[in-house]
């Protein structure tokens, strides 16, 4: 059963030069407290309904303001300033002397992976060792290449293209960290 359907979780945000995690509020609450949330919830949730489709398209400015606010949300690290990466609600930070598993996440992060779950079967596998790691990025490539090749013909011209877009932009960041890790 989905853990998330009865609490709220606090989304899991680190910090990779200081090698910390902090817990911050969802959206959800952040807009509620904003007075945000009616706009927020006619935008962005049932998102292919027609109600949410309709009120994009009618308040564009609006839209722009909630998405730059909520959805491209920048937090700081409390301790360095700089900007922490949003990992998700499912994140379970390594050590902070265990630089090696740091540094992995960091490069999974920067290939496309937050840890974000439905909260029934969790994350999955998380490498621990540049072996593995290469390994889950190679799966994970070919993974993409296979939704490329056998997308679904139904799909809308529009959507269809989305979806491509979408998977060859995952497959360019995988091929990047490939060449990070085996240059280093």
């Amino acid at each position: 059963m989905c853990r998330y359907a009865f609490k709220t979780y606090k989304i899991h945000f680190a910090c990779f030069d200081c090698r910390k995690t902090f817990k911050k509020a969802p959206i959800e609450d952040l807009a509620i407290q904003n007075g945000d949330w009616k706009d927020y919830k006619n935008a962005f949730w049932n998102y292919s309904s027609g109600i949410s489709i309709k009120f994009r398209k009618n308040n564009p400015e609006r839209i722009s303001y909630l998405t730059e606010k909520y959805k491209n949300r920048k937090e700081k690290c409390p301790d360095c300033g700089n900007y922490m990466a949003d990992l998700g609600l499912d994140f379970k930070a390594p050590k902070k002397d265990k630089t090696k598993e740091w540094e992995i996440i960091k490069s999974l992060f920067k290939s496309g992976k937050a840890f974000y779950s439905c909260g029934c079967d969790g994350i999955g596998f998380v490498p621990k060792n540049r072996k593995d790691y290469e390994k889950y990025l190679l799966d994970k490539r070919s993974y993409y290449e296979l939704r490329i090749e056998k997308r679904d013909a139904t799909l809308h011209k529009e959507k269809l293209s989305d979806y491509i877009n979408r998977f060859k932009e995952l497959i360019k960041l995988i091929n990047k960290e490939l060449k990070v890790i085996n240059v280093s």
